[in-house]
């Protein structure tokens, strides 16, 4: 089954640059198990473990003021979802910016709160940008039901990289936040 008819909201989310407002719909198709395996998406430079088998779409998107293409890859699994959203834009020193977006649409979507932030950058990714960040956010989905997520953010080059685990906050495990985040395999840029 393809992830936007899977996942209904898969495609609004893209348009928003985050996956926080998927969170109700894509926890409809949860599986019961962590089952723990690496993913290269197509055409990007980084490596993740995921919990469950992902799919991969993507829209064009407005970042930086520029119409890009972006990713996500992502999968639900005990009824968390873990995803990676990934965008290139046409110019590196448009990344600040984007990243920006990117941090203030994950805690906008869900209407939260950053209860943790601290710059954190995977090993080859651009040092020095001050949204190159790990957050926890705690929230609500549009129908007001308390949600949690983990977000990384972070750019190599002209690539932007949001990584995201996000649950319901009852079901929300933070050792599988981490596991998830902690994979970060970035290469080197070629």
């Amino acid at each position: 089954m393809l992830f936007t008819a899977r996942y209904p909201a898969a495609a609004s989310v893209i348009r928003y640059s985050t996956l926080s407002l998927a969170a109700a719909a894509l926890l409809s198709a949860c599986s019961p198990a962590l089952d723990w395996r690496d993913v290269r998406p197509k055409d990007i430079n980084i490596l993740l473990t995921y919990p469950c088998k992902t799919e991969q779409i993507a829209q064009d998107v407005v970042l930086a003021g520029q119409k890009v293409n972006m990713s996500m890859t992502g999968c639900v699994a005990d009824k968390m979802t873990f995803a990676l959203a990934h965008a290139q834009l046409p110019d590196p020193a448009l990344a600040a910016k984007a990243l920006g977006q990117l941090h203030q649409a994950a805690i906008g979507n869900v209407h939260g709160k950053v209860t943790h932030s601290a710059p954190d950058i995977p090993k080859n990714a651009t040092p020095g940008l001050p949204d190159s960040l790990d957050l926890r956010i705690d929230g609500q989905t549009p129908d007001g039901k308390p949600v949690r997520e983990r977000v990384l953010l972070f750019s190599q080059g002209n690539s932007v990289y949001q990584i995201t685990a996000f649950a319901p906050t009852p079901d929300f495990k933070d050792e599988a936040a981490q596991t998830f985040v902690e994979s970060v395999n970035l290469s080197p840029t070629p």
